[in-house]
């Protein structure tokens, strides 16, 4: 499904298999030229929409000349390849998603890296094998890309007529980043800020330094501070009221904190641990969105 939300500014809808059942790409359009926000999920029938919606507005995948992503999760960037194969399309991202994209890409390597992490955050070998086929799922879900040129904090990019400044927004992914245009306060969030849910935060597995909640309350503090009017997310409605928005899901996080200092006022915990009392049995496959990088919480 394809709506517009701007002047030559498009919504496209796109299938995925996971919980939220949707993701969205954003088209910019200049004469037949097409800039793409995110690129959908690479899996049976998305490419097709993809190919379906473009072709409502008079353009073709073909006519893709500048891709931007938002973050490299398998939702977002999945067909990025493809549609580079097909179009030569440029590609823009933030260095460090590129490196998460270059990583993912190393296989075995990778899979030993992940054990090493999960393990060290007490989660058992049974599980870290669910992991891994998740992983290893996720991996083939995404399509190799090559980057033009990377996207620094706070530029001012262009595409026509209209420009857009990258703001990085690391938390739910290392290097996320959303697009501000500025002349009319929109923000094209990725999965910075949704409209039902509070984003997963994600680990760096080959980064520990990386403190995803941290990097996270500092990034809504980077939007709070832009004049946004409205909100258009990589799933859910499109919304405003931005500052309401983000008090709430300061509110969920200062919550989820009280109950974490009063479980490890109990004794030292492990990740996985407290992911087990706070999701309940049967939670493993969150641990790949879990928030904590140090194996043990005193």
């Amino acid at each position: 499904m394809i709506t517009k939300i701007s002047e030559n500014l498009y919504r496209i809808t796109l299938p995925m298999p996971f919980r939220l059942r949707h993701v969205h790409a954003y088209a910019l359009t200049d004469g037949p030229d097409v800039a793409l926000f995110d690129t959908g999920m690479h899996m049976t029938g998305a490419y097709e929409r993809l190919e379906k919606d473009l072709q409502s507005i008079g353009r073709l995948v073909q006519n893709v000349t500048d891709i931007y992503l938002t973050h490299v999760h398998t939702d977002h960037c999945g067909m990025t390849g493809i549609i580079q194969e097909k179009s030569n399309a440029r590609l823009y991202l933030s260095e460090a998603a590129n490196l998460v994209h270059e990583h993912f890409q190393q296989g075995d390597s990778l899979i030993e890296q992940a054990e090493k992490f999960y393990s060290r955050q007490g989660v058992p070998a049974r599980d870290v094998t669910a992991i891994i086929e998740e992983i290893e799922d996720m991996r083939s879900r995404i399509e190799p890309f090559a980057a033009t040129d990377f996207l620094y904090d706070g530029e001012v990019r262009s595409f026509g007529s209209r420009l857009f400044e990258a703001v990085f927004t690391p938390g739910h992914a290392d290097g996320h980043v959303c697009f501000f245009f500025r002349d009319e306060g929109l923000l094209l969030a990725g999965d910075h800020i949704l409209p039902y849910i509070p984003p997963s935060l994600s680990p760096n597995i080959y980064d520990e330094s990386f403190q995803p909640l941290a990097s996270y309350l500092e990034s809504l503090a980077a939007i709070e501070r832009l004049p946004v009017a409205s909100i258009h997310p990589g799933h859910g409605i499109s919304f405003d009221g931005a500052q309401e928005r983000i008090g709430e899901i300061r509110g969920y996080h200062a919550a989820k904190k009280e109950l974490l200092l009063q479980m490890i006022d109990e004794g030292p915990k492990t990740a996985f641990g407290i992911t087990g009392e706070i999701l309940g049995a049967g939670s493993v496959k969150n641990l790949s969105h879990f928030c904590f990088s140090n194996p043990t919480i005193r």
